[in-house]
């Protein structure tokens, strides 16, 4: 029997060679279990003697950290952890890490992407065309790029990606987060104001927060209604950051312009989904993070959490480490 049980829960890859090298280049005894659960019915009869689980999308609750007689580390494949119980984990002294330099560069591309496809209208001009047609194509008349406002809601990482790359379109850029102080965003060269004055200044607003008890629905009917109605929203963080059917009610009664969306409410979406039937909605399925290199760094560096963690070593990232010195646990 193996000295530790590494349990990997879910997974997007049709295999887990990256980590099981990872592990095995420890020189620790372990055995690596592959499950592809998500509910705490699943994964219990499983992880209960886990010394490590690596997370994609399973929901990792109060219940089943409870039901974890050994567990050491929890470890995400990603830089969200809104599918862990972070004050379970801390309650019960499990460190829960991420990967937090993941995919900031295809993050933050694939905004630029969205931001240009919009501003040039090139999803109607292609759908036009592709309709056989070719003079008059829907979708109005674009404003100079260099003439118009991107608002950044939430300036880590990615946030700051993406500010860097937006800076040579000319772009003015204002941003919202409530945990960046002012002189550290001044040297970022971007200006720093309330939630609202970035809603009511910006042509494009840009979702980069963590989905929290704080930003969920951040975005709903009374924030569409203070946005431009030529503005575009463009959210690459998680879909529960904007109410949904807000949305939707904002972009078919035109109190903004449209919309590119990375993610959404529920993932996949159901077929009748209405925000589908929508000419003014760019989308694509939650894959902005992807790259080869980045699916590779990502495994990698979620193994390594893991590893640091059972050789004695503090892991690159603990998230929830304010938690854990609450409790006494850090």
């Amino acid at each position: 029997m193996a000295q530790f049980k590494v349990v990997i829960t879910d997974f997007g890859s049709p295999e887990n060679e990256v980590e099981a090298q990872e592990l095995r280049a420890s020189g620790l005894d372990m055995e690596l279990v592959r499950l592809n659960a998500s509910s705490a019915q699943e994964l219990l009869p499983h992880v209960a003697d886990a010394d490590a689980l690596i997370v994609q999308w399973a929901r990792i609750t109060r219940e089943v950290i409870a039901r974890l007689e050994r567990c050491r580390v929890i470890s995400r494949y990603g830089i969200g952890v809104d599918m862990i119980d972070l004050a379970a984990a801390a309650e019960y002294g499990i460190p829960v890490c991420n990967v937090p330099d993941f995919c900031i560069e295809e993050v933050s591309t694939h905004t630029l992407g969205f931001l240009l496809m919009l501003n040039r209208r090139l999803l109607p001009q292609h759908l036009h065309v592709r309709a056989g047609h070719w003079a008059n194509p829907p979708g109005g008349t674009p404003v100079r790029l260099s003439r118009q406002v991107l608002g950044v809601i939430g300036l880590g990482n990615i946030g700051r990606a993406v500010v860097e790359k937006a800076r040579p379109f000319g772009l003015q850029i204002i941003a919202h987060d409530p945990y960046l102080a002012a002189p550290r965003a001044a040297e970022l060269g971007v200006e720093l104001v309330s939630l609202d004055a970035l809603l009511a200044g910006a042509d494009y607003v840009s979702i980069h927060c963590p989905l929290n008890d704080e930003t969920r629905h951040l975005i709903g009917r009374a924030q569409f209604e203070r946005m431009k109605p030529t503005a575009f929203l463009i959210n690459m963080a998680r879909g529960p950051i904007v109410d949904q059917a807000a949305l939707h009610e904002a972009l078919t009664t035109q109190r903004i312009a449209g919309a590119a969306l990375d993610v959404l409410d529920k993932e996949p979406p159901a077929a009748d989904d209405p925000l589908l039937k929508l000419d003014n909605v760019i989308f694509t399925p939650h894959l902005s993070s992807w790259s080869a290199e980045s699916l590779v760094q990502l495994r990698r560096d979620a193994a390594r959490n893991v590893v640091d963690v059972l050789q004695g070593r503090p892991p690159h990232s603990v998230v929830n480490r304010a938690q854990l010195e609450r409790v006494g646990k850090a």
